[in-house]
C-alpha cells in the first residue's frame, strides 16, 4: 500500500511537467481559466496523497520503507542504482513542498493574471515540485543529484522571468555560478564514496565506515557534502547571491528563498547525520558556520530597508541557526523548525508588497509610542564600534565584492574567446579585401 502510494505521488507530477512540456512544444494556447482551474485540482491531489503517505509514515516510525527498482546505467563496476526511501523525514519534507506550492498556484492565480509568462511560470514550479519529491526520497547521493539539479534550473529560471530587463538576468547568472561550484559538492562526495565505499546508499555508508579503506578521505566524503550544502542554504561564504534572487516574482521569492530550495542544504544535512556522527569535527564545522553566518545575515539585514530583501538575509539567519541544531543533533527539533520556518516565511513573502498597509493598519501607528527592546547586544558596544560595524554591515562586509571577483573569472574565458573570435574575423576580412585587390 505505502509503496503503490509512493510510486502515484512521484508519477504524478513527472505526467504533469511532461504534458505542460508537450503543450508548450506544440504551441497549444491554454486559456488562462483552464489551466489555473487543472492547476488547481491538481496541487488538491498531490496535498491529499502526500498527506496520506505522511500519516502512514508518522504512524510506521521510526521503521523505514527501502526501495530498490531496476539498475538505469551500468558501466563495468559502477552501476546506477535506483533507490528510495520512504521515511518520515521525506514524507514531511513532500508534505510541506505539496503544500506550500498548492499555496503558490493559488496565490499566483490573482498576483500573474494575464502575464505573458504564466504557462510558463506554472511549468517551472511543477517542475520544481518534482524535484523536491525526487531529493525528499532519493536514498543515493547519485539520485539527489537529479533532484538536486532540477530545483537549481528552475530557481535559476524564475529569478530570470524577467529575461527581457537585464538586472534580473545578471543576477540569475550569479545564482547559477554560485550553484555549480557547490553543487560539485556532490559529485565530489558521491565519486569518493564509491571508491572508498562501493556506496552511496545514506542507510548503508555509516556502517561502511568501519570497513572501508582510505582514512582521511572518508573525512572529506562529508566535507562535500557540507560545501554542497552551502548555496542552497545562503550559508557563508556563498550567502550574496540569496538576497539579488529577489529579481524574480514574489510568489516563486516565497518558495524557493523562503520556504523550499533554502532549506534543501538542511535537510541533506539532516540525511546524512547519522554519517557526520562518526566525525565529530565535521559536526563543529556546521554549528560554526551556522552561527557565523546567522550574526553575518542580522548585522548586514537590519541595515536594508526594501521588504523582500531584509526578509532575505532574516532567512539565511534562521537557516543558520538551523545549522546550529544539527551540529547539537537535536534533529528532530531542526526538522520542526524547517517545517514552521518555511511556512512563516512563505507568508511573510506573500504580504511583502502589502507590507506598507499593513504598517498604517497597525493600531501602535501615529500613537507615539516608543517601543524599547528589553535586551539588545547593542548596549555592549561603544559608539564608535557601532557606527563601524553599521558600515561594514551597509556594505555586507564587502562578501559581495569578494564573489563577484571569482563569478567574473569565470568570464574571463568566454571574454578571451569573443577576443580571438573578433581577431579572426578581421584577418580574415583584410586576406579577403587583398584576394579581391589582387583579382
Amino acid at each position: 500500500m505505502i509503496e503503490n502510494l509512493f510510486q502515484l505521488i512521484l508519477i504524478t507530477p513527472f505526467v504533469w511537467v511532461l504534458i505542460l512540456a508537450i503543450i508548450y512544444f506544440v504551441n497549444v494556447k491554454v486559456p488562462e481559466y483552464v489551466l489555473s482551474e487543472t492547476v488547481k485540482f491538481y496541487s488538491l491531489l498531490m496535498a491529499i496523497m502526500s498527506f496520506s503517505l505522511f500519516v502512514m509514515c508518522w504512524s510506521m516510525s521510526p521503521t523505514v520503507v527501502l526501495l530498490d527498482y531496476k539498475n538505469w546505467i551500468e558501466v563495468g563496476d559502477y552501476e546506477f542504482k535506483v533507490r528510495f526511501i520512504v521515511d518520515l523525514l521525506g514524507s514531511t519534507y513532500a508534505l510541506l513542498s505539496s503544500v506550500l506550492i498548492g499555496i503558490i498556484f493559488r496565490f499566483s492565480r490573482n498576483y500573474l493574471h494575464k502575464e505573458d509568462g504564466y504557462f510558463r511560470f506554472i511549468f517551472l514550479l511543477s517542475m520544481l515540485l518534482f524535484g523536491l519529491l525526487i531529493v525528499s526520497f532519493a536514498r543515493s547521493l547519485d539520485l539527489i543529484f537529479v533532484g538536486w539539479e532540477l530545483v537549481g534550473t528552475t530557481s535559476v529560471l524564475l529569478i530570470s522571468y524577467f529575461y527581457f530587463q537585464p538586472q534580473p538576468v545578471r543576477h540569475a547568472l550569479k545564482a547559477i555560478i554560485s550553484y555549480r561550484l557547490c553543487d560539485m559538492g556532490i559529485l565530489a562526495a558521491a565519486a569518493w564514496a564509491h571508491h572508498y565505499l562501493h556506496s552511496t546508499d545514506y542507510t548503508l555508508m555509516p556502517s561502511l565506515l568501519g570497513h572501508g579503506h582510505g582514512g582521511n578521505a572518508l573525512f572529506f566524503i562529508g566535507l562535500f557534502i557540507i560545501w554542497a550544502s552551502l548555496a542552497k542554504s545562503g550559508q557563508l561564504p556563498m550567502s550574496s547571491w540569496l538576497p539579488t534572487a529577489m529579481e524574480g516574482p514574489t510568489p516563486s521569492s516565497a518558495i524557493f528563498y523562503g520556504a523550499l530550495s533554502v532549506h534543501l542544504g538542511p535537510f541533506l544535512l539532516l540525511r546524512m547525520h547519522d554519517y557526520f556522527t562518526h566525525f565529530p569535527s565535521l559536526l563543529w564545522l556546521i554549528g560554526i558556520i551556522g552561527a557565523v553566518s546567522a550574526v553575518y545575515a542580522t548585522l548586514v539585514g537590519r541595515t536594508r530597508s526594501d521588504a523582500k530583501t531584509m526578509l532575505a538575509y532574516a532567512t539565511i539567519s534562521q537557516v543558520g541557526i538551523i545549522w546550529i541544531e544539527i551540529a547539537l543533533g537535536f534533529t528532530n527539533f531542526a526538522l520542526f523548525h524547517m517545517v514552521a520556518h518555511a511556512s512563516l516565511r512563505t507568508w511573510q513573502f506573500l504580504r511583502s508588497s502589502s507590507i506598507i498597509q499593513d504598517f498604517f493598519e497597525n493600531p501602535m501607528v501615529h500613537q507615539n509610542e516608543e517601543i524599547k527592546r528589553s535586551l539588545s547586544l547593542e548596549k555592549l558596544f561603544s559608539k564608535n564600534m557601532k557606527k563601524a560595524i553599521f558600515v561594514h554591515a551597509l556594505h555586507g562586509f564587502h562578501l559581495d565584492f569578494i564573489n563577484q571577483k571569482i563569478i567574473n573569472a569565470f568570464f574571463y574565458p568566454a571574454k578571451f574567446y569573443i577576443l580571438l573570435e573578433k581577431k579572426w574575423m578581421n584577418w580574415n576580412n583584410e586576406m579577403l579585401k587583398k584576394l579581391i585587390g589582387k583579382g
